[in-house]
């Protein structure tokens, strides 16, 4: 299938100084979308080979919701499977319709995927930026330092 052209998504920025790297972030994730805490759960990867300079802790990948996205584009369920929001533009994956064939795992072009995968449900697990939450991204929310940032789509 031949790329289109997608909305702009907003996306998580990390403040690096800020994080502590205690997971809360992580776990607060997978509880919202799954009702369990798990790594494999939640769409937060942990880069365990990346130690932040200020409190030499783990530290949260975040999906940077792409301009060009690889995962999308390479779903062979598209826009069943993996789908992009039309309100935010946010590339999600519907759980219900994933196949589990990970295509869009091996299509993240960052050196530690962006996309975790559920070994029990076989099903990808990646960020919508909780979709549909009135109270946006629960990651944002939990943060008790701050760390973690909205960066709101522009507008087209």
């Amino acid at each position: 299938m031949a790329e289109q052209k997608v909305p702009e998504s907003g996306h998580i920025s990390l403040n690096e100084k800020e994080c502590s790297g205690c997971s809360r972030c992580l776990m607060a994730c997978a509880a919202y979308h799954w009702g369990a805490v798990a790594m494999q759960l939640s769409a937060i990867k942990w880069d365990e080979g990346k130690f932040m300079a200020v409190f030499n802790g783990h530290c949260p990948l975040f999906c940077l919701q792409c301009k060009n996205p690889k995962c999308y584009y390479t779903c062979p369920l598209r826009d069943k499977a993996l789908c992009i929001d039309k309100e935010t533009g946010a590339r999600y994956i519907n759980k219900d319709e994933c196949n589990g064939c990970g295509l869009c795992i091996e299509a993240c072009p960052y050196k530690t995927k962006r996309i975790n995968f559920d070994t029990e449900n076989n099903v990808a697990v990646k960020c919508d930026l909780c979709r549909g939450r009135a109270g946006g991204p629960v990651c944002v929310e939990v943060c008790d330092r701050q760390a973690l940032t909205l960066v709101k789509r522009k507008q087209e």
